[in-house]
């Protein structure tokens, strides 16, 4: 047959526990390797370097996958799953904003200073979580009616994300 090994209906190609072509550690934590052409990871390389992936939750090529797959397995009724947003407003106050990252699975506080607004879990000025604080209209609201000029909302929802196995992973709709 050349070289190729037929596969069963119900079986798989993985690689289980201790075989050959495949990381114990990546097994026992339950992952397995796909091979795509070179081509298509350079190119996903690429967008992942741009600022809308990070926007999207999408930090590496698995990242990537995963929200094709899942989209595609539950078209085919093959899974099924609950998407949420990945970035969710819990509160404002008048110091800060609360947002929820269900992708980090953490809580970010997004503080508003007259000369400053930054994040205080990336600690950084402009990151995903100041970008959809700066989005919410409460918030534009209360810094413009204290005279600081924003830019134009980008008009930022994160993405989504899915939860499958116990395991947060990003989902585009799109």
């Amino acid at each position: 047959m050349g070289g190729l090994k037929a596969v069963k209906k119900g079986e798989s190609s993985m690689t289980h526990g201790g075989g050959t072509g495949g990381s114990s550690a990546k097994t026992s934590t339950g992952y397995c390797t796909v091979k795509i052409p070179l081509s298509l990871a350079r190119a996903l390389d690429s967008y992942l370097m741009e600022e809308e992936a990070e926007l999207r939750g999408f930090r590496s090529r698995a990242d990537v996958v995963v929200s094709l797959l899942v989209g595609f397995l539950e078209e085919q009724g093959v899974i099924k799953t609950r998407a949420r947003p990945r970035l969710e407003h819990v509160n404002v106050y008048e110091t800060h904003v609360l947002v929820r990252d269900n992708l980090l699975e953490a809580t970010a506080e997004v503080w508003l200073e007259r000369s400053r607004i930054y994040c205080g879990y990336c600690h950084l000025e402009d990151c995903v979580h100041v970008c959809y604080a700066l989005s919410l209209d409460v918030v534009r609201e209360r810094l413009e009616a204290e005279g600081v000029k924003l830019p134009k909302p980008r008009g930022l929802s994160g993405g989504m994300v899915v939860m499958l196995d116990d395991v947060v992973y990003p989902f585009s709709t799109e």
